[in-house]
């Protein structure tokens, strides 16, 4: 009897072929990036749902009847009108929370204030404690009118956290060229003006910004609004640059960034006060008064602390400048993910190239943008990494 060897052999192979370590921790790497950017999507969305829900409730007071007509008749206001307040409750409540996560878990929390007192004086943590409060402010107080813009500046100009995110790495960290090579930066900024391009053309809508406070308009409007889009940017270079340069726990970083704030809050919210711009007292009374504007603001502070530890933890698994540019690009395609699938669950049959061609259309240009980001990725991951300008640096991700 003869034995075929070689058939015996070929058919103990496995029909697939091992993954390779260097293929698995590549998705690995690709799916913890994903899921932290979705998790950033959803806790935006859920903040601009809850400050629109806090400002825009209403009480209904002086109902009347008028027997005559049969119409009833009622005042209707607007309880909360108090976003220094909010913003300073927002600080209050995560550097409290930040600073029992620290105490927890740090091992060394005395030497690490001991560390934290040699540096506070850094140009960082003033640029750090600003970029705080200012983004935070603006973003859930100031209010934009709406303005009418091309379509390819408005795209341009909410991309522009991606090209500041590049520059302010240069700056502050001190990375040439924001620590990346032009055609990635390059490729970034064209891919995120693509997606917020596409996004505006499927929901036909130019709104620059909306909020709950002060109109703007002219050329405070333009300066408002640049501010706005770069002290996001600012504030994650900002993080990365204290954890990576001044070698600072990320969880005390966060709880002294937010008692700086708050002390920072606390004297204008008093001349605010005083000035009869907002009631401090009336403003704890209204929202203690009313259990749906006392769950609101709490839920609000709850979203900022997850909001703060997955921007975070997205810096520390990528670097500021791609935790920036992903969340800027993806933003769009989270949302337009969202209404696709509430279109489909409300109408399981419908065909949205048949039904909604235009949508289709810049639904697939979106997807467009999503292939220059992985060509960006691509390009950076093949380039030459310089190391930072920085004594004792240890990777962000093993601190966190």
């Amino acid at each position: 009897m003869f034995s075929n060897t070689r058939g015996d052999a070929q058919e103990q192979q496995p029909l697939t072929q091992s993954v390779s370590r260097t293929s698995m921790g590549g998705a690995c790497f690709v799916t913890v990036v994903g899921a932290l950017v979705c998790a950033w999507c959803v806790l935006d969305s859920w903040q601009h749902s809850a400050g629109a829900d806090l400002f825009g409730a209403t009480q209904v007071t002086n109902t009347k009847f008028d027997k005559l007509t049969g119409n009833i008749s009622a005042d209707m206001s607007h309880p909360f009108t108090y976003p220094l307040t909010l913003a300073f409750f927002q600080f209050a409540f995560m550097a409290v929370i930040f600073m029992v996560m620290w105490w927890t878990l740090s091992q060394k929390p005395l030497q690490e204030i001991a560390g934290l007192r040699q540096n506070i004086f850094a140009p960082q943590w003033g640029g750090l404690a600003a970029t705080h409060i200012f983004s935070t402010f603006w973003l859930q107080s100031l209010m934009m009118p709406l303005q009418m813009m091309s379509p390819p500046l408005f795209a341009a100009s909410r991309a522009l956290p991606v090209l500041a995110a590049a520059g302010f790495r240069s700056k502050i960290i001190g990375a040439r060229l924001g620590g990346h090579p032009i055609p990635t930066t390059a490729l970034m900024f064209g891919a995120a003006t693509l997606l917020i391009y596409a996004q505006a053309m499927i929901a036909e809508c130019l709104c620059i910004w909306s909020g709950h406070g002060v109109a703007l308009a002219g050329i405070s409007l333009v300066i408002i609004y640049g501010l706005v889009l770069i002290l996001p940017a600012a504030n994650a270079v900002c993080m990365e640059s204290v954890m990576v340069n001044l070698d600072t726990n990320p969880l005390l970083m966060l709880t002294t960034m937010n008692i700086i704030a708050c002390l920072c809050c606390a004297p204008i919210l008093g001349f605010a006060h005083l000035a009869g711009w907002e009631d401090v007292g009336m403003a704890f009374a209204v929202t203690m008064a009313n259990r749906q504007l006392y769950m609101l603001v709490l839920w609000l502070g709850a979203q900022m602390v997850l909001f703060s530890a997955v921007t975070l933890a997205l810096i520390a698994v990528v670097d500021s400048f791609w935790a920036v540019a992903l969340t800027m690009s993806f933003k769009a395609v989270f949302w337009w993910c969202g209404n696709l699938m509430s279109m489909y669950m409300s109408c399981p049959l419908t065909n949205v190239s048949i039904q909604h061609p235009h949508a289709s259309l810049w639904g697939f240009i979106m997807l467009l943008g999503c292939v220059l980001v992985g060509f960006a990725a691509k390009i950076d991951a093949s380039a030459p990494k310089e190391p930072l300008p920085a004594a004792n640096i240890k990777s962000t991700a093993e601190k966190v």
